[in-house]
């Protein structure tokens, strides 16, 4: 079983400023249902719970300036928590269950210095995620639900042998993805024959969502890779160089659009927090049932 998982959450977030000039884009708030009420959870929280259900224990984050206030919400608060244990008692259990995940997990916070692509802040792991597979995570992508879609993946990794395995939904417009072309599928998952960055002319409609397992391979194929022409590391690249070399490179698809939404924009940002009011709301009505 996977149990460890690199998180990125270095990037500046410039298309929700100014929200973001000094608050983390991963610390933007979603709603959840909790003790039968609805409550709001930073995104962050949201996935490292998904994460830790779906079993992983050891979890880097890759962090930049002014990312202090992820760092200061995965730090029990004892007194804060005392302080409601004396009105509502079930906000002090939600804290606590929360804590006692943390105390459970080994944490590490990996700096990095500025935002260099994605590809670049996962090879900031090299030599420390130890050698087994791991799953990456990007910090802006809020899916819904449990931890069911982890669980697949990390199944459908083990039983087809593959080298990489990532999500995929088809999208409208995917310009502003990482786009992969794919073909016929393999028992539950789809061989990937190319995938791009953010192409101009996109071959398929496949958009790459940042959920990914890979094993130890990717960061040697990341370390030969090249930057583009902003200057940065695209892990992209680095999928497509193993896919040259003939590496075992399978996805799956979301069933639907809504299940995976990356944040990173007002209007996907709206949507999410559209969608999970709705999910906390159907949730608390079956509840009382």
């Amino acid at each position: 079983m996977i149990k460890t998982a690199i998180i990125p959450v270095a990037g500046h977030g410039t298309r929700l400023l100014t929200l973001t000039k000094d608050n983390p884009k991963e610390m933007v708030p979603i709603f959840s249902k909790s003790f039968n009420e609805i409550t709001l959870k930073p995104l962050i929280e949201h996935i490292f719970l998904q994460l830790f259900d779906a079993g992983i224990r050891n979890f880097y984050f890759i962090v930049g300036k002014k990312k202090r206030s992820i760092e200061d919400h995965f730090t029990p608060e004892r007194d804060y928590q005392n302080y409601l244990k004396k009105g509502d008692r079930n906000y002090y259990d939600l804290l606590e269950d929360f804590y006692k995940k943390i105390e459970k997990s080994n944490i590490i916070w990996i700096n990095q210095n500025s935002p260099r692509g994605f590809g670049a802040a996962i090879l900031n792991a090299k030599g420390i995620v130890g050698t087994e597979p791991f799953l990456v995570h990007a910090g802006d992508a809020y899916v819904r639900g449990n931890s069911k879609h982890l669980q697949k993946l990390m199944k459908e990794y083990d039983s087809n042998k593959s080298d990489i395995i990532f999500y995929l939904k088809n999208v409208k417009n995917p310009k502003s993805y990482g786009v992969a072309s794919i073909s016929k599928k393999i028992s539950k998952v789809y061989h990937v024959n190319n995938v791009e960055e953010k192409p101009q002319n996109p071959k398929s409609q496949n958009a790459i969502m940042p959920i990914y397992i890979f094993d130890q391979k990717i960061f040697n194929a990341l370390s030969k890779t090249k930057q583009d022409i902003g200057k940065e590391l695209q892990l992209t690249d680095a999928i497509q160089k193993m896919i040259k070399t003939k590496h075992k490179v399978h996805a799956i698809k979301f069933p639907k659009t809504d299940d995976c939404i990356d944040i990173g924009t007002p209007e996907n940002y709206f949507h999410a927090i559209s969608i999970s009011y709705k999910d906390s709301k159907k949730l608390k009505s079956r509840e009382k049932k």
